[in-house]
């Protein structure tokens, strides 16, 4: 059934834009599908600087405005075809900053590939890896799937430091498929200075480490409680003590 689902989403690919606009105004208006990290953030309302980096749809920027109203939030999208949706999106929003480029622990730039399936683009499995971009739609996953109709489209993004904006932020949200370590190594500075609330999706083991020689230790929010040390769920939060004070909680 699901191979059946996602061929025929092929033939409607005006459905994704639709989809993710009405799950956004869901968490807009209604609080909707927020993760309880970010839940967690309402003890922080009025905060100077969140940055969301990893945009994609804007699911972020929403729970945040939400969650902690920041003054400002700078979101960081290296896909231009999402950049340029969230720039479009936010354009009139002066509390909203979109930067369309990739974040890592050295400037330059990267090729990024993105499957599309006819005209459906699948920007989830965006990669920098050509093949994992290919391969994953294949006829194991798709019905009557036609490998004729499958294009990879080729981006050059650019890349930037964190540390190269200077920015003060009090919230961090980071979730880019992997190059988390590359994000937080090129924001040492910004880290070691702000200790900001930190929230990373499944980080590896030498994030965690990193993080810990900066004072900030992983936490798992239960949603009544904060365990230590504890990273086994999809996201980690990585707080410093001044943090912890600042949300009311216990180290």
């Amino acid at each position: 059934m699901i191979r059946v689902l996602r061929t025929l989403q092929t033939y409607a690919p005006a459905v994704r834009p639709l989809k993710f606009g009405f799950y956004n105004a869901l968490t807009r208006y209604l609080g909707w599908h927020v993760e309880i990290e970010f839940k967690l953030l309402s003890r922080m309302r009025g905060a100077g600087l969140a940055l969301d980096i990893g945009g994609n749809w804007g699911q972020s920027i929403w729970a945040l405005k939400g969650a902690a109203a920041p003054r400002k939030i700078v979101s960081f999208e290296p896909n231009p075809a999402l950049s340029s949706r969230l720039q479009r999106v936010f354009a009139r929003d002066p509390g909203v900053q979109i930067e369309a480029c990739g974040l890592g622990d050295r400037a330059g730039g990267f090729t990024l590939y993105v499957p599309r399936y006819r005209n459906f683009v699948y920007d989830g499995l965006a990669s920098l890896d050509e093949g994992e971009a290919r391969n994953w739609l294949n006829a194991y996953r798709m019905a009557r799937f036609d490998p004729k109709k499958l294009h990879v489209d080729e981006y050059q993004t650019p890349v930037r430091t964190l540390d190269s904006y200077g920015f003060e932020p009090d919230i961090v949200k980071i979730d880019v498929q992997g190059l988390e370590l590359q994000v937080v190594r090129g924001g040492l500075q910004t880290f070691s200075r702000c200790h900001p609330v930190t929230i990373v999706e499944t980080p590896e083991p030498a994030l965690v480490k990193l993080f810990e020689t900066l004072d900030m230790a992983p936490y798992r929010w239960t949603g009544s409680q904060l365990i230590r040390g504890d990273v086994s769920g999809i996201n980690v939060l990585f707080l410093h003590a001044d943090r912890l004070k600042q949300l009311g909680l216990p180290g």
